[in-house]
This record gives structure tokens, sequence and C-alpha cells, in this order.
């Protein structure tokens, strides 16, 4: 008898308990609403980025990393680091063609990147798998261009090496294919230029002395808009 007083006990509390939470006006927790695949902190983005027109006249190259510092305000705000290689393509085989020659150009843009990514309302479907960011970044910028050419037995040089800033900003956004896998791209207005130290070297045949010339002339730039695209993999 007493193990079915104690039953009639329990079953009266659970649907007191049922009546008490079913009352109006009692505060209902809120289930959060879903949203996009933002950065979350102390998690990292790594990409893999290209930058090139059909021609192939100008290619860059980079490798960039973001990792998520702090949820603030409608986002998560993220440090990084990132590094781009670009270097001449078809325009320069073809000057080194016409010059009977070897033309080449090569930059270095090692820089510093901040990202804010803004978590967006998304209740199912492919913005879920989306994630979208805005973009500061800068450095320092190492130009180069070289070209060397034999004419009657003389051989001629000319290098021009030059830094300058690079500093831009911009907005990209990234849609994961998988758990981690992400494909997206990038937008930046960049600043970067600076001027040329040029060397000019001739050595005349069977020769073992350079005449060497070296001054301060031309100025270079990779000031522009520019969209890149990527691959990435979130760490």
């Amino acid at each position: 008898m007493k193990a079915i007083a104690l039953a009639v006990l329990l079953t009266g509390s659970v649907s007191l308990a049922q009546g008490a939470a079913a009352e109006p006006g009692e505060d209902v927790t809120e289930v959060k609403a879903d949203t996009t695949k933002v950065l979350p902190p102390l998690r990292a983005d790594a990409r893999f980025t290209i930058d090139t027109d059909i021609l192939l006249a100008y290619v860059s190259l980079g490798v960039n990393a973001d990792l998520g510092i702090v949820k603030l305000g409608p986002g998560v705000l993220a440090v990084g680091a990132g590094f781009d290689f670009g270097f001449c393509g078809t325009v320069c085989l073809v000057l080194g063609g016409l010059l009977n020659g070897s033309y080449g150009e090569r930059r270095f843009f090692p820089q510093a990147r901040a990202t804010y990514h803004i978590e967006i309302p998304a209740k199912g479907g492919a913005l879920q798998k989306v994630d979208v960011y805005g973009l500061v970044f800068g450095g320092l910028v190492i130009s180069s261009m070289g070209f060397t050419g034999t004419y009657q037995g003389v051989t001629v040089s000319a290098t021009s090496t030059g830094v300058g800033p690079g500093i831009g900003l911009g907005g990209g956004g990234s849609f994961f294919f998988t758990e981690r896998a992400f494909v997206g791209a990038e937008a930046s207005l960049k600043y970067a230029a600076g001027r040329y130290t040029d060397v000019l070297t001739v050595t005349p045949p069977n020769s073992n002395v350079d005449f060497r010339w070296r001054d301060e002339y031309t100025g270079w730039s990779i000031s522009g808009f520019s969209i890149r695209v990527f691959i990435g993999f979130r760490i």
C-alpha cells in the first residue's frame, strides 16, 4: 500500500508541475535561431587563393589563415596572416620573345589580416553553409623585375627592386560543401606602390669585367581592385 500511495503522490506532483509550466504569463526559454556558418572563436580558416585572368597575363597565388578571437556584436572578430606571390605570365613571355631575351616580374606580399565574420539568421537551406566577412589587411610589398639578353656577344642585364607599403580592405564569402571544406571568393581594393632601384650591367664579349650603373628610376604600382577565388579548410 505504501508503494501505491507513493506512486500516486509522484504522479500528482508531475501533473502539478506540468500545469504550472503551462500557466500563461510564465517565462519560456527561446530557442536560438539557426545562423550562417560563422567562424567561431578559437577556430581557424585556412585558404589557398588564386587571382588571374583568362589570358594568364599576371598570376597571383597566396595562402592565408584567420583565427577567431572573440564574439563581438552580431559577429566574430578574427585576426590572421597571409602571403601572396605574384608573377608576370604570358605578357612577360611575349615581351621576352620580342626583345630576344628573358624578361620577368615578381612580387612578394607578406601581410597581417583582420576579418569580421557576420552572423546572419538562416533557418535551413544553403545560407546555413555560408560564412560572410569583412576584411582589412596590410604589410610590405617587395617588387622586382629583370631582363637578360645577349646581342652580338654583349650580355646586357637589367634588374629593378623596390619595397613599398601595401594596404587594403574588402570582403569575402565562403560556401561549405562539407562540414569543414569550403570554396569562396574575396574582393578587395588595394594600395601598393613604391620606387625601383635599377641596376644595369653590361658584359663585353670575352671579358671578365662588368660595367654597372645603379640609379633610382621608375616607380611601380599594383594598386587597384581585385577578385580572387579560394579553396579552404576550417581547423
